[in-house]
């Protein structure tokens, strides 16, 4: 077993139980150090530990951490700064178990995702730059099959006029200043997921770790906006880029909640379910047994 040890929001590393042992004798290691290991929900002081209190440690005057820990170890949280924002990107990455020690106040993560979407927007602009109409570069792509058919849908994509560049431009904007709300919406339909299933989790912290997780994909995605004039390179990277961008968000997701990766995967593949029933199938049952009726 390794256990990841940190004190003052500073993590001093990995290390065996018995290190941790000789660590506590030799004053190395205090009780109040928060510790943490694989399948834990979240840090906990050394004090608490059973396993160290035969090496004389006391237990720590406070409880486990749990939804509101007394240290965040998560860089946004100690100071909104450019550094702070990509130092939390990598350690949602490299080491997403910190994230248990958040705060995760919805205002915080909300702005950490617009800060993600000020940084794609250049990305944004080279994409409107070259490929203003990404219509066309799906319809040229539709081309290249052999079924009439799927000719006839590329024949009349090309046909149609491309939008103006103000309503293109406009429509981009305006899509990432409200994406965010959008995102926290979603986040509200996980967290009904999360009860149905009996996962308690505050609706603050599901929404802002959804904000986290999101934003760190949109800044992992933002070269991809580069791919717009070539259709079928951007449907070859994003199929590569599918699953591990997939692990990346639910293993952030799933620290920053304290919940299992695969539960809050399940989860969302259980509401995402539940919605394509209600928005796409009921209505289409709908509307036929009314034509069917007429």
């Amino acid at each position: 077993m390794q256990i990841h040890v940190a004190r003052n929001s500073t993590q001093l590393g990995v290390f065996a139980p018995e290190e941790i042992v000789a660590g506590l004798s030799s004053g190395r290691f205090h009780a109040s150090d928060l510790a943490w290991c694989d399948g834990m929900p979240a840090w906990t002081p050394l004090g608490d530990w059973s396993e160290f209190r035969g090496a004389g440690v006391p237990p720590s005057p406070g409880a486990a951490i749990a939804d509101a820990p007394a240290v965040s170890m998560i860089p946004w949280e100690q100071g909104k700064s450019l550094s702070s924002f990509f130092a939390t990107v990598k350690v949602a990455i490299v080491n997403p178990a910190s994230l248990s020690t958040g705060r995760f106040a919805f205002g915080d993560w909300l702005i950490f995702c617009y800060v993600a979407l000020a940084i794609s927007l250049p990305f944004q602009a080279v994409r409107l730059a070259f490929a203003p109409d990404p219509g066309r570069s799906a319809a040229e792509f539709l081309q290249g099959f052999p079924s009439p058919a799927i000719q006839a849908t590329a024949d009349q994509m090309l046909k149609a006029p491309p939008a103006p560049m103000g309503v293109t431009i406009a429509s981009t904007i305006g899509g990432l200043a409200f994406a965010p709300l959008f995102y926290a919406f979603f986040a509200l339909l996980h967290w009904v997921g999360q009860r149905i299933f009996r996962i308690q989790v505050s609706v603050e912290r599901t929404a802002a770790a959804t904000l986290l997780a999101t934003g760190g994909l949109i800044l992992l995605m933002a070269p991809f906006q580069l791919l717009a004039f070539n259709f079928g390179a951007q449907m070859v990277i994003s199929s590569v880029f599918f699953i591990p961008a997939l692990v990346v968000y639910f293993r952030c997701f799933g620290a920053a909640t304290g919940v299992s990766p695969w539960k809050q995967f399940g989860i969302s593949n259980f509401v995402w379910f539940v919605l394509c029933c209600c928005c796409c199938a009921l209505p289409g049952i709908l509307f036929w047994g009314a034509a069917v009726n007429r």
